[in-house]
C-alpha cells in the first residue's frame, strides 16, 4: 500500500473520529483523542506488518461497521452503493424503466408497468416476461442484479425481449429510461359505499402527497369511514407520518416526540396544524408485527388522541431517530441519535442488547414473537364477539406492556397459527408458480378475464386447475404434499393462488382486492367493526 493511500485513509479514519467526538464532546478531550490515536495506530501497523497485502478501504469499511455493530441493531454503516439505492427508493423517484416486477420460478414477469412510466408508453402490459435485456438472458437474475440492469441514465435505451403468455407472442421494445416516480400508497379502493380503505407500504419523500390525492379521490367517491393498512409497513421518513397524522388531527394537538442524549437540537415536538381533511370521521389502523418506526408514530398520534382504533398484533417496536452522515466517498453512517415517543409519553423503541448477538435475538424475536406477545398470552385480556369466522379478538390490558415498546392495538386480532406444509407453500413460492403455470394454460377460464378485474374478482374460480398445478410445481420442488392439510386448507390456498394470479395480470393492488373480498381476516373485522361502532 501507497504512503499517499494510507495519508487518505487516516484522513478518513479521522473523519469518522471527529464524528465520534461530537458524540462525545462531554468526556475528557483526552480519552478521545486517545482513541482516535488508537484506530489510527492499528490501521498503520495492520497496513505496514501483515504477512498479505491489505486491501485498506476494506480496512476501513470494516472497522466502522465494527463500531456500529456494538451499538443499537438500526444504527449502520452503508456503503456507497447501498447510499445511492437507499436514497434512490426514499427520495421518490430513480431513472430507469418503471416497472414493478417479481421473479418467478427464474422468470422476471412484469407487475405493473408505473402509470406515465417509459414501459406504460412502450405498451409493457402486466404479466409481460421480460426474457432479454440488452442481449443478455434476463432469467434467473436476482432482483437487485434486475435492478442494476434496467435502471440508468434518463434518455439512455435498453431493449428487451418479452414473451406475452395470453398472444403466445415474443416482442422486441426498446425503452427511453426516464425519470420514474416511486409509490408507497400500494392501494386505495371503497370497501362499501361508505368504508375507504388505503394500505401504505412504507413512508418516502412523496408518501403524504399520495395519500392526499388517494384520499381525495375516496372522499369524491362518498367516503365516510377509512382503515389505514400499515401492516408489514418498516418506516421511513418521520416528516410523512406527521404529514398523515395532521390530517386526522386538530390543530395544537402533539402527534410524537423525541428525547436525545444531548438535548437541545435533537430534541423536538411535533403538533397538528389546522385544517386537516379527515378530523371528524371514524378511522382504523390496522398493525402488525412488521408495522415498525414512522408505522407506529402514526398509529400511536391517532390511537392517543382518540382519533383512531388500532387493530392487529403489538408492532415491531422501532422508535430510534436516525440522522445520516455522508463521507466524501459517497458512503454514510446511519446513527441514532435520539427515541421516539407517542402523545401519552409511550416509548415506543422496545429493548435491544449490543453487539452481534443482540442484534440478531432482536430480529429473530420480531420474526417468532417477542416477549410482549408472551405476556398477551399470560394476561387475562378480555375476548370480544366478532362476527368474523377464523379468528379471536381481545381487548389486551395495557398493564403487562408497559416497558415492552411497540404499539398494543385496541384490538388483538389472532388468526388460526399457519402449519408447516402451508407454510412451505408460501415461502418455496409455490403458490406463485401455480399462478403462472395457470395462466399460461391455453385451456385456463383466466383469459376470459384479461381486461376485466371486477368480473375476475366476482367470478374466476378453477379448483381443479388449482390442485392439478400445486400438486405438479410441489413435485417439481421435492415439496411432501400433505393431503390432510390441504383438505382442511383447500379454500385458502384457492384464495392466495387467486390473489397470485391477480398480482401477476393487474398489479398488487388487484392482489389485495382479492385477499380483502375472501381471505383477509383482520381487514374483515375492521371492516365489520368501524361499519357497526357508534363510538
Amino acid at each position: 500500500m501507497s504512503r499517499f493511500f494510507q495519508v487518505l485513509l487516516i484522513v478518513a479514519v479521522l473523519f469518522f473520529g471527529v464524528l465520534i467526538g461530537y458524540g462525545l464532546r462531554k468526556g475528557p478531550p483526552d480519552a478521545v483523542f486517545g482513541q482516535q490515536k488508537k484506530i489510527l495506530e492499528a490501521l498503520n501497523t495492520i497496513s505496514a506488518l501483515y504477512v498479505d497485502e491489505v486491501d485498506g478501504q476494506r480496512l476501513v469499511d470494516s472497522g466502522i461497521e465494527g463500531m456500529t455493530q456494538d451499538l443499537d441493531p438500526h444504527t449502520a454503516y452503508l456503503k456507497a452503493d447501498q447510499v445511492r439505492f437507499s436514497n434512490s427508493e426514499f427520495q421518490g423517484n430513480f431513472e430507469g424503466i418503471g416497472i414493478e416486477f417479481d421473479i418467478v420460478h427464474d422468470t422476471l414477469l412484469v407487475v405493473t408497468p408505473l402509470a406515465g412510466g417509459p414501459s406504460e408508453s412502450a405498451g409493457i402490459m402486466a404479466g409481460d416476461r421480460i426474457v432479454v435485456i440488452d442481449s443478455l438472458s434476463a432469467v434467473g437474475l436476482s432482483p437487485m442484479e434486475v435492478i442494476s440492469r434496467l435502471r440508468g441514465e434518463k434518455g439512455s435505451v435498453v431493449t428487451l425481449q418479452i414473451y406475452r403468455p395470453y398472444t403466445s407472442r415474443m416482442l422486441v421494445v426498446d425503452i427511453v429510461r426516464d425519470k420514474i416516480p416511486t409509490y408507497s400508497v400500494d392501494a386505495f379502493f371503497m370497501l362499501d359505499e361508505s368504508t375507504g380503505y388505503v394500505r401504505v407500504s412504507r413512508f418516502v419523500a412523496t408518501t403524504a402527497n399520495e395519500f392526499r390525492n388517494a384520499m381525495e379521490k375516496l372522499l369524491d367517491r362518498g367516503m365516510q369511514k377509512l382503515i389505514i393498512d400499515v401492516r408489514g409497513n418498516p418506516g421511513g421518513y418521520l416528516d410523512q407520518a406527521v404529514e398523515i397524522a395532521d390530517e386526522f388531527l386538530p390543530d395544537g394537538k402533539l402527534i410524537v416526540y423525541t428525547k436525545s442524549r444531548n438535548g437541545g437540537s435533537d430534541e423536538m415536538r411535533y403538533v397538528a396544524t389546522p385544517g386537516g381533511i379527515f378530523e371528524e370521521r371514524k378511522v382504523m389502523v390496522l398493525v402488525d408485527r412488521g408495522s415498525a418506526s414512522a408505522a407506529e408514530i402514526l398509529a400511536g398520534a391517532l390511537q392517543d388522541n382518540g382519533r383512531a382504533v388500532v387493530a392487529g398484533e403489538l408492532t415491531f417496536g422501532k422508535g430510534l431517530v436516525q440522522r445520516q452522515f455522508d463521507f466524501e466517498d459517497g458512503s454514510a453512517i446511519r446513527l441514532t441519535i435520539a427515541r421516539y415517543f407517542t402523545p401519552s409519553g409511550r416509548r415506543i423503541q422496545r429493548d435491544y442488547s449490543p453487539g452481534s448477538e443482540g442484534r440478531e435475538k432482536y430480529y429473530q424475536e420480531s420474526m417468532e414473537g417477542r416477549e410482549g406477545e408472551k405476556l398477551f398470552e399470560a394476561s387475562s385480556g378480555l375476548q370480544v364477539e366478532s362476527a368474523v369466522e377464523g379468528i379471536a379478538v381481545y381487548r389486551p390490558s395495557p398493564d403487562p406492556f408497559k416497558a415492552s415498546g411497540g404499539i398494543l392495538p385496541d384490538y388483538w386480532v389472532v388468526g388460526q397459527k399457519i402449519d408447516d406444509f402451508y407454510s412451505r407453500l408460501l415461502t418455496q413460492g409455490v403458490f406463485d408458480e401455480t399462478a403462472l403455470n395457470i395462466i399460461d394454460d391455453p385451456s385456463t377460464s383466466v383469459r376470459h378475464f384479461s381486461e376485466d378485474l371486477q368480473g375476475f374478482i366476482r367470478n374466476y374460480s378453477e379448483d381443479e386447475k388449482v390442485e392439478y398445478y400445486l400438486r405438479k410445481v410441489c413435485k417439481e420442488k421435492g415439496i411432501a404434499f400433505d393431503e390432510a392439510v390441504f383438505g382442511r386448507e383447500r379454500k385458502g390456498i384457492a384464495i392466495a393462488v387467486k390473489s397470485r394470479i391477480a398480482r401477476q395480470l393487474f398489479g398488487i393492488e388487484a392482489q389485495i382486492r382479492v385477499l380483502a373480498e375472501e381471505s383477509d381476516k383482520m381487514l374483515q373485522f375492521a371492516r365489520d367493526y368501524i361499519s357497526r361502532d357508534a363510538a
